[in-house]
């Protein structure tokens, strides 16, 4: 019998919105954190631009909405962008309360940056390494309260509820029970070839939610940041939006400015709108000569790094960037508390679809999302733990057997080829269709390792599937053969609920309308 970890919350994921929620419970709580990779390996640090929060000179949650829901092509879920929008102003705070050691002006105010679909200058930052910053900070905060375990969760307990979950650990498998499970495992950049997220980056908790049975939504959107580095090797380097807003400007291969004409915000346009451009183009140059060394060395230290560690200057030389997936804006469904379709489990961050991005995400609100509804989760989850006596099914849990945390058996590099076929930034039928015959000769070589690449392999699937069902042009993707939006799939989520005696089961989605204002959603 595989050794059992007892604990009143087990979160899965030790990013900002895990580390986040683990701060926000009650002290005096048992709570486990699941990390699978090592401290500070996940997507968290990598975070450059700055945290969207209206506390600037001009601005107010009224103004950062209409600019969530104007980037967010017609699919925002607006009670959650208002959630959002009133309340990251006061997560900003209590980040600097515990140190967060946030860029500010002469003057003492906090220094905003202004990032792509931002009306004003709006994003709270720690010069380009914001991620880095808050994670240093949350993990000081949050570690003595925690139980941390290197693992990867294969898999949820669950008989009636979810009461905790089946992990690898190096020695082998274990089960965490628990009275809650909180899913904040990150996105699914590290199934596309072109990318800016660390390996770990697979999916795992859409695989892990789709087992169990839990709702899924707006999986087809996969937000593209337009500039990465366009250098061998994955993860790409990131040239943050941020540098865009400070000056440098987007040049195409005779040396044009690549914006002019194609929309009033030239390099600051949505990053849909740039993404297109830049692949219309067939590549493009970042230009940041203009801005000095100086300004690069005291404002971007790590893209300035990055760059001269692959032997390029920004202070002397041309970027070369491409587009690179960077966001995963659906995954599991859950409500204004982090709660999803099943009880006893909720999810936050990247890996949870809350409805505030739509179909196209503003720059700096994945940060914000991560804190605001990691913290609803947090106290949602501390209301209405149960009682111990009625956490779980009578009985000891037994963990899913498996190998000790190691390279998966299902080859992930055969999964990425396919993905990015499939649900890359301009897809079409033939294409996604072509992509899950390969994904599915891939699981019939295989026959599933049980672990990371079984996981990995269906959050890919359930990717193109809704890259295939969604056939209009809208928010971070083209659709080459259906160039322009649906009116039809205005304000209309896809959504996906196992099939019953398949639980890997990866059909077309439901189409769901938007849900109202103010958000009532009711679980069936």
């Amino acid at each position: 019998m595989p050794p059992t970890e007892e604990a009143d919350v087990c979160i899965v994921g030790a990013g900002i919105a895990g580390l986040y929620a683990a701060l926000a419970l009650p002290e005096g709580l048992d709570v486990v954190v699941i990390d699978r990779s090592s401290v500070g390996q996940g997507s968290s640090p990598h975070a450059q631009g700055g945290m969207a929060a209206a506390m600037g000179p001009g601005d107010s949650p009224e103004l950062h909405l209409a600019d969530t829901v104007a980037a967010g092509a017609g699919l925002v879920d607006t009670s959650a962008a208002e959630v959002l929008c009133h309340e990251v102003p006061d997560r900003v705070r209590d980040l600097v309360a515990l140190g967060c050691r946030f860029d500010r002006t002469g003057a003492g105010s906090l220094h905003l940056a202004r990032e792509g679909a931002q009306t004003v200058p709006r994003s709270v930052h720690r010069a380009d390494a914001t991620g880095a910053e808050m994670v240093r900070v949350l993990r000081e905060a949050a570690g003595p309260r925690v139980r941390r375990v290197e693992a990867f969760a294969s898999a949820l307990l669950e008989e009636g509820r979810v009461y905790g979950v089946s992990a690898l650990t190096p020695e082998g498998p274990i089960a965490v029970a628990a009275g809650a499970v909180l899913l904040a495992t990150g996105g699914v950049g590290a199934l596309f070839s072109s990318t800016t997220n660390p390996p770990a980056s697979t999916g795992a908790a859409i695989g892990l939610a789709h087992r169990a049975g839990a709702r899924l939504a707006d999986l087809e959107f996969v937000q593209f940041h337009p500039t990465a580095l366009a250098v061998p090797g994955s993860p790409r380097p990131l040239v943050t939006e941020a540098l865009r807003g400070a000056g440098a400007h987007l040049l195409d291969r005779e040396g044009n400015r690549l914006m002019e004409g194609v929309h009033p915000d030239m390099e600051l346009a949505p990053r849909d709108v740039v993404t297109a451009a830049i692949l219309a183009a067939g590549g493009a140059f970042l230009d940041a000569r203009h801005l000095g060394a100086g300004v690069l060395e005291a404002e971007f230290p790590t893209v300035l790094a990055s760059c001269r560690a692959r032997g390029l200057d920004p202070a002397t030389d041309l970027l070369p960037v491409e587009p690179a997936a960077h966001y995963a804006i659906g995954g599991v469904a859950t409500d204004l508390e982090g709660r999803t379709s099943r009880p006893g489990l909720s999810a936050a961050g990247e890996c949870a679809a809350t409805g505030v991005h739509g179909a196209n995400r503003m720059p700096g609100n994945s940060l914000a999302e991560a804190v605001v509804f990691g913290r609803r989760a947090a106290l949602a989850i501390a209301r209405e733990m149960p009682a111990r006596e009625d956490r779980r099914p009578a009985g000891e849990p037994v963990a899913a057997e498996g190998p000790p945390l190691a390279q998966p058996a299902v080859r992930i590099d055969d999964i990425v080829r396919a993905v990015s076929l499939g649900a890359g930034p301009v897809r079409d039928e033939a294409s996604a269709r072509r992509a899950l015959d390969r994904l599915g000769a891939i699981e019939l070589a295989s026959g599933g390792d049980g672990g990371e690449g079984s996981l990995a392999l269906l959050a890919g699937r359930l990717l193109v599937t809704g890259a295939l069902a969604r056939a209009e042009t809208r928010g971070v993707h083209v659709r080459a053969d259906h160039p322009l939006p649906d009116p039809a799939l205005e304000g209309v989520h896809l959504t996906w609920e196992p099939i019953p005696g398949e639980p890997d089961g990866a059909r077309l989605p439901d189409a769901v309308p938007a849900a109202p204002t103010p958000r009532t959603r009711t679980w069936g």
